[in-house]
């Protein structure tokens, strides 16, 4: 009996949550078909114009999962016609409203005002996007930890010797060793400035030994920038329990430095400011970004991190190959003074090693 109203309670459930989701997705796809059937008509009767490209581009953008799609359209109407200022208008509205990219907004909005410079809703969303926009930048210069003008921090060192991690890995256990673990993790946890770029990437090697190291699980360290956005104190309180057992992870660090900056304590922030670049010195010891070379990561994500430190625009361009022997990560990202693209490459096998428990 009990395993029959279960069952009955089961098939309620489904009739009503799945087969209102189901309502709901057919309403939507009738939408969205009016809408491709509506510009498409548009586009043959108005050929060369802007407007059949921006109403499509709003249209999309009022179905949810259609949102990142609208940009195109948008895109497509700047191309048509670049004078008028509701092209820039809409635009600016949609990155604001749909996309939360402020800086973006207010440069669209702004090319509108110049166009129609009474116009009171631009006008209007320039005092939200402005105001966000500071909001961002204070944000953002709290979290800056500085950049570096070198790619490449070795002293032309044999790059398949510096790579044996197995062989590495023997050496940081040695009592007396320069190279010991315990002894390196030490001098960096007191904030030893002395710390050569050598011995931080032993110091990576060494703690890709351990049994607390994850190249996967941020989800505390998600957790950590969450309260220190809005509490300092209680972000310290957790990053410090984090810090036990994850001491390098630049991520980690930067949250500790952008809570002491929020506290007006620059001292403490400093510290952990240099602990982030005294690991990516590691990193620079390691190679130098080629696939001949590649810089060795302990963690995917801080890839990114890096190409920022090197005063680079990281792009979601990737794909996974072989460099140098071993398996390796390929980066596009955008150079600020050429506007180029450039690759660069990451040896992962430190990260596929504990991945796989070796």
């Amino acid at each position: 009996m009990k395993q029959s109203l279960i069952i009955i309670t089961l098939s309620l459930l489904s009739v009503c949550c799945f087969g209102k989701n189901d309502k709901t997705d057919k309403e939507n796809k009738k939408i969205l078909e009016r809408e491709e059937h509506k510009f498409e008509k548009e586009v043959k009767k108005n050929p060369g114009s802007a407007i059949p490209y921006l109403d499509h581009a709003n249209g999309l953008s009022a179905i949810n999962s259609e949102i990142p799609r609208a940009e195109k359209y948008y895109q497509l109407a700047l191309k048509y016609d670049s004078t008028t200022a509701m092209v820039y208008k809409d635009y600016g509205k949609y990155l604001c409203d749909k996309q939360g990219k402020y800086k973006e907004a207010k440069v669209m909005l702004d090319k509108g005002s110049s166009l129609s410079p009474g116009d009171q809703e631009i006008n209007k969303y320039l005092v939200t996007v402005n105001n966000y926009v500071a909001l961002q930048n204070e944000d953002d210069r709290k979290r800056d930890f500085g950049h570096t003008q070198v790619r490449e921090l070795g002293d032309e060192q044999n790059y398949n010797s510096l790579t044996k991690f197995d062989s590495l890995k023997t050496l940081i256990d040695e009592t007396g060793n320069k190279y010991n673990y315990r002894s390196l993790l030490k001098r960096f946890l007191s904030d030893d400035t002395t710390l050569k770029p050598d011995e931080m990437y032993m110091l990576m090697i060494g703690y890709s030994k351990q049994n607390t190291y994850n190249a996967f699980k941020y989800s505390d360290i998600s957790e950590m920038r969450a309260i220190a956005y809005n509490n300092a104190d209680s972000g310290i309180k957790k990053g410090w329990e984090l810090l036990t057992t994850n001491p390098l992870n630049p991520s980690l660090n930067r949250e500790m430095m952008y809570c002491y900056r929020k506290k007006n304590d620059p001292a403490q922030a400093d510290k952990y400011m240099n602990r982030i670049q005294q690991f990516f010195n590691g990193v620079l010891y390691s190679g130098d970004g080629t696939c001949e070379k590649p810089y060795v990561s302990l963690w995917a994500k801080e890839e990114y991190n890096f190409i920022t430190y090197l005063g680079y625009k990281f792009t979601d361009n990737h794909a996974m190959g072989m460099c140098a022997g071993q398996m390796a990560e390929k980066i596009d990202m955008i150079n600020p003074t050429t506007q180029k693209i450039e690759p660069i490459h990451f040896n992962v096998a430190l990260i596929y090693m504990q991945a796989v428990g070796k």
